[in-house]
């Protein structure tokens, strides 16, 4: 039992605590701590334990004091250990807990479980002693092996979707595209037999059939997003923009649309194909929702903090400020179809990528007076890996 401290009284009346006897003070420690703990000579037997040793292994102190410590390792370790405690005899050090060593102890009534181990060599004038604290890590091992089957059942699943990803996009995309072009044949070649309602359910057809298209790009898009790691590499956004204007040209002579750059764009680092689709869609939405006579988009830059920040600003509707988070999320939209076509997943994308990369993308904007998309890319210019 630990004596309790004693005190003195002060000349102010107060009172001043005395640090217990070392002696008293070190089996208090020792008896209150968590783990168990082992003095053993260097004959190799145990010389004292403390109370949370008996808790874990079953044994008393008396059963255990003057015994051989491999009592409380398995059989099938004891013979190993020995040349091990005499290695360690031979240049003791610190060997903190939590090494990588797949170690068990033994219980008295023969039934093992995992331990961490730390050990530390004590010198006393009776000769070298070693202090052995003892954990008990069933616990974690049992969570580590339940983290590792959940982990092999989620690649297992991940394996799943990505078999499903590849009918997908080869099973649906073919037929989609005959219904496509079949029904673009039937109002050339047939359009003349047909009364206006019939043209208008062929038109039906093959805008479903473009639009299925579409949400199946998207989502494999956004499935090679979350599976695929970028090839990380300096990207020159003059290239990407340029690139963009020439994938977008119907669009952009369609509806006498105008993108313009603001100086020099950065180099950035990020992967060619991504920045491709994430610019793609800031000017194509800016193009797409947008009823001016002449549809402006423009493009600049910044640096922020070895960030690039690119600011893609246009003249179209603008946005209500109440959903501008809301534009973010996959397969949100604001407008119906038979106003403004697409599929509700372009902005998702962009955010998925730019998020990717350690940046991010906001939107700054007000009803009938444009929007801007600002995102921030790491500049390699700056430095930046």
């Amino acid at each position: 039992m630990v004596n309790e401290p004693s005190t003195t009284q002060t000349s102010g009346g107060g009172q001043a605590f005395q640090t217990p006897h070392a002696d008293t003070l070190f089996r208090g420690l020792l008896e209150a701590a968590p783990d168990a703990i082992l003095l053993v000579d260097g004959a190799g037997r145990i010389a004292l334990v403390n109370a949370q040793t008996e808790a874990l292994f079953g044994y008393r102190r008396d059963e255990l004091v003057g015994q051989p410590v491999e009592r409380l390792m398995p059989e099938s370790a004891r013979e190993r250990h020995v040349a091990h405690r005499d290695r360690y005899q031979a240049d003791p050090q610190t060997r903190a807990m939590g090494a990588s060593l797949d170690l068990a102890g033994r219980r008295k009534d023969g039934t093992t479980f995992p331990v961490e181990i730390s050990l530390s060599p004590l010198s006393t004038p009776d000769g070298m002693l070693v202090i052995s604290i003892i954990r008990d890590v069933s616990a974690q091992k049992r969570a580590a092996e339940e983290l590792r089957i959940q982990s092999r059942r989620l690649e297992e699943k991940v394996r799943e979707m990505d078999d499903f990803t590849h009918v997908v996009s080869h099973d649906l995309k073919e037929p989609l595209r005959g219904i496509e072009a079949f029904a673009g044949f039937l109002l050339e070649d047939y359009g003349n037999r047909l009364d206006e309602q019939g043209k208008r359910y062929l038109g039906f057809l093959k805008q479903s059939a473009v639009r299925m298209k579409d949400l199946i790009h998207d989502l494999l898009t956004l499935t090679l997003l979350s599976r695929k790691a970028p090839a990380l590499q300096p990207v020159d956004l003059n290239v990407v923009v340029s690139r963009v204007e020439r994938d977008l040209e119907y669009s952009i002579g369609n509806k006498h649309a105008e993108v313009r750059t603001v100086g020099s764009l950065p180099t950035v680092t990020g992967d060619p194909t991504q920045l491709g689709e994430l610019f793609r869609n800031l000017v194509s939405n800016a193009i797409k929702f947008n009823v001016s006579e002449r549809p402006v988009v423009t493009i600049s830059a910044s640096d922020d903090d070895g960030f690039a920040r690119v600011a893609v600003a246009d003249n179209g509707i603008g946005i209500d400020p109440r959903y501008r988070d809301r534009i973010f999320d996959l397969f949100e939209r604001l407008h119906p179809q038979e106003e403004f076509e697409g599929t509700g997943a372009g902005l998702a994308i962009c955010k998925k990528i730019v998020e990717g990369y350690g940046g991010k993308i906001s939107v700054e904007s007000e009803l009938g007076k444009g929007s801007t998309f600002v995102l921030t890319i790491p500049n390699t210019e700056n430095g930046r890996p």
